[in-house]
C-alpha cells in the first residue's frame, strides 16, 4: 500500500513539473533494493543534498535553477558519477548490498553515465613542469586530444548538450595545470628566479572564453574566476581573501561582455565569500554585487547565504546572552520574555553613553508599570568601575555586566556604543539599531507597540 502511495505522490510531482510546458527542473527518483542506508547524497556545485529513502528504499529529488550539472551520487561511502540536464526525468536503481555493481541509470543519458564511470582523465607527470612553456603546452594539447578521442568513440552526439560540456570539462581540467605552471616550473627546475613572461599570460588569455552553456560546470567557473585574478596585473600579488575577491569582482565587472556570464561569476564569488567568512565589513563587495547582479534567482541564492550570517535582522529571534547583576546572579534572554525589552549596550568609559543616561532614566519613568523592561548591558572590562557606577544611584532599570567581546555583541556586529536594541515579548528583534533615549521619536515609537 505504501509503495502505491509513493508512486501516486511521485506521479503528481512529475506531472506538476511538466503541466506548464517544457519542465525547467530535474527530477531524479530512486528505487533501492535491500536498503542498507536511509538516504542517498547528491554532491554538486559545492552543494550537499541528502535525499531520504523510505522503508522500501524509494526516494525522489527535484533540482531547480541549473541547466546542466555533473554530480557525485553517494550511497554510504560508495560513489557514482552522474550527469543531468534541465528537463531530465531519471530513475536510478541499485541493490543496497552492492551499490557499484548493481547501479543502473534509466534515461536517455545512460551511455553518458557509463562513460563518466569508466573513463578517468589522467594528469601529466610532475616532471613535465620542467619543460619550457611551449613544450609543456604541446604535452597538454596531446593529453586533451587523447581525451577527446575517447569521448568521440563513445558516440554520444545528440544526447543533450553533453559532448560540448564534456569537451569543455576536459579543456579546463587540463588548463588547471597551465595555471600551476609557474610554481611547478620553479619546483621542478629549482630555478627560483623564473618569472612567467607575457607569452604565458597570452596563453592563459586563450582560456578566457565567455560561454553561458559552461556556467554550470565547476571546472569552467573556477578556472575563469582564478584567471580574473592572474590576468589582473595591478592586483596579481594580492593574496588576502577579501581584497582578492573584491579585485576579482571588479575585473569581471569591467572586462566581461556577456551579462549572464558576468552575473553568475560575480554571484559565485560573492556567495562563496559570504558563506565562508560572513558579512562583516563587506561594503565594497556588496556595492559591486548589487550594481551588476539583477537575476532574481542569483539574488535569492546570495541572500540565503547572507541571512545565515545575519543573526540580528528584524523578525529573527535575538541572539542570547549571559550576564550577571551586581550580586553575581546570572541572567539570559529567557529571563526577560513576556515583556518588550529595550536594551542599552554601554560602558562607564564611554562619553556618549554617559550623556544618554539621564534621558534613559527619564524614558523609563514614563513607561513605569507598562509592559516593557529597560535593560542595560555593560561591556566594561573593569568590573569594579561598573559596580561603583551601579551603586552610585545614577542608573535605572536592570543593570547587568556582559563584558567586552561577548558572543551577543559579535552577533549584532556592535563595534561602537552606545547601541540600543528593541525586542518583542517573545525575544524577537523589532529593531537592531533602535533610536537613543535622547531622540524625540523614541517615546512615540515605544507607545505604538501593541500591548505596551
Amino acid at each position: 500500500m505504501r509503495n502505491c502511495l509513493f508512486v501516486v505522490l511521485l506521479a503528481g510531482l512529475i506531472s506538476a513539473c511538466t503541466s506548464s510546458g517544457k519542465p525547467d527542473n530535474i527530477v531524479v527518483t530512486f528505487d533501492v533494493k535491500n536498503p542498507t542506508a536511509t538516504e542517498v547524497v547528491l554532491v554538486y556545485h559545492r552543494t550537499i543534498n541528502s535525499v531520504p529513502l523510505n522503508e522500501q528504499g524509494y526516494g525522489a529529488d527535484t533540482i531547480s535553477g541549473v541547466n546542466a550539472l555533473y554530480a557525485n551520487l553517494f550511497y554510504g561511502q560508495n560513489e557514482r558519477k552522474i550527469y543531468l540536464e534541465k528537463g531530465d526525468r531519471v530513475h536510478i536503481t541499485f541493490d543496497g548490498n552492492d551499490y557499484v555493481g548493481t547501479f543502473k541509470f534509466e534515461g536517455e543519458k545512460a551511455p553518458v553515465i557509463d562513460y563518466l564511470n569508466t573513463v578517468t582523465l589522467t594528469s601529466l607527470p610532475d616532471e613535465t613542469y620542467a619543460l619550457p612553456l611551449n613544450e609543456y603546452m604541446q604535452k597538454v594539447e596531446q593529453k586533451e586530444q587523447e581525451a577527446y578521442k575517447l569521448l568521440n568513440v563513445r558516440g554520444l552526439d545528440g544526447i543533450g548538450n553533453f559532448n560540448k560540456m564534456e569537451a569543455a570539462r576536459i579543456h579546463y581540467s587540463y588548463g588547471t595545470g597551465v595555471v600551476m605552471y609557474p610554481m611547478g616550473h620553479i619546483m621542478m627546475t629549482q630555478d627560483s628566479t623564473y618569472r612567467p613572461d607575457e607569452a604565458y599570460y597570452d596563453t592563459l588569455r586563450k582560456y578566457m572564453v565567455e560561454d553561458e552553456d559552461w556556467l554550470d560546470m565547476d571546472e569552467y567557473r573556477d578556472f575563469v574566476v582564478e584567471l580574473s585574478h592572474i590576468l589582473d596585473t595591478p592586483n596579481r600579488e594580492v593574496t588576502d581573501y577579501y581584497p582578492k575577491t573584491v579585485a576579482q569582482m571588479r575585473y569581471i565587472a569591467d572586462n566581461f561582455k556577456n551579462e549572464r556570464v558576468k552575473e553568475v561569476l560575480l554571484n559565485s564569488l560573492a556567495a562563496e565569500y559570504v558563506e565562508r567568512f560572513g558579512i562583516k565589513n563587506i561594503t565594497d563587495l556588496e556595492n559591486i554585487y548589487h550594481t551588476y547582479v539583477k537575476d532574481t534567482v542569483l539574488l535569492a541564492d546570495y541572500q540565503d547565504k547572507y541571512e545565515k550570517w545575519n543573526l540580528s535582522s528584524p523578525g529573527k529571534p535575538s541572539p542570547d546572552f549571559q550576564a550577571a547583576d551586581i550580586n553575581g546572579k546570572s541572567y539570559s534572554l529567557a529571563d526577560f520574555k513576556g515583556k518588550y525589552l529595550y536594551i542599552d549596550l554601554w560602558a562607564t568609559w564611554c562619553g556618549p553613553c554617559q550623556r544618554e543616561l539621564p534621558f534613559l532614566k527619564k524614558l523609563e519613568s514614563k513607561f513605569e508599570g507598562k509592559n516593557i523592561t529597560f535593560l542595560s548591558l555593560s561591556i566594561d572590562h573593569d568590573k569594579a568601575k561598573w559596580e561603583a557606577k551601579v551603586k552610585s544611584g545614577d542608573l535605572s532599570g536592570v543593570q547587568l555586566l556582559i563584558g567586552r567581546g561577548s558572543s551577543f555583541q559579535r552577533a549584532y556586529n556592535i563595534e561602537g556604543i552606545p547601541r540600543f536594541l528593541l525586542l518583542d515579548k517573545e525575544g524577537k528583534i523589532i529593531n537592531n539599531d533602535m533610536l537613543r533615549p535622547s531622540s524625540d521619536d523614541t517615546e512615540r515609537i515605544l507607545n505604538t507597540l501593541e500591548g505596551i
